[in-house]
């Protein structure tokens, strides 16, 4: 298996270097609120761009699965205590119909 990931990264270095030769020509001024950027070639723009994607959608995955985990926790800390409150009010209706009162009850 370490061997199929070895050729595929291969693979993928080559073309990324091929798409970089290929797309050197000088670019269009890159202008951001009437401001000029600079010319950077087109597949640093194209790389920067596939970064940022990729950062914001595993920021996206994270919090959203920190987000079910929280969940998850709130929903099991609930039905613990729904299951906590059941037992205790089966243990009060099985002293009431015993007829054993708590020496505390007594007085």
């Amino acid at each position: 298996m370490a061997k199929v990931k070895a050729i595929l990264f291969v693979i993928l270095v080559i073309v990324l270097v091929d798409f970089a030769f290929e797309n050197a020509q000088p670019p269009p001024m890159v202008r951001l609120f009437k401001f000029d950027l600079g010319q950077p070639p087109t597949f640093l723009l194209t790389y920067l761009s596939l970064a940022l994607g990729f950062i914001i959608g595993w920021l996206g995955h994270v919090l959203r699965v920190r987000r079910k985990k929280r969940e998850a926790a709130a929903a099991a800390a609930a039905s613990t205590a729904a299951q906590e409150q059941q037992k205790s009010q089966q243990a009060q209706e099985g002293r009431q119909t015993s007829g054993y009162q708590h020496p505390e009850q007594t007085l």
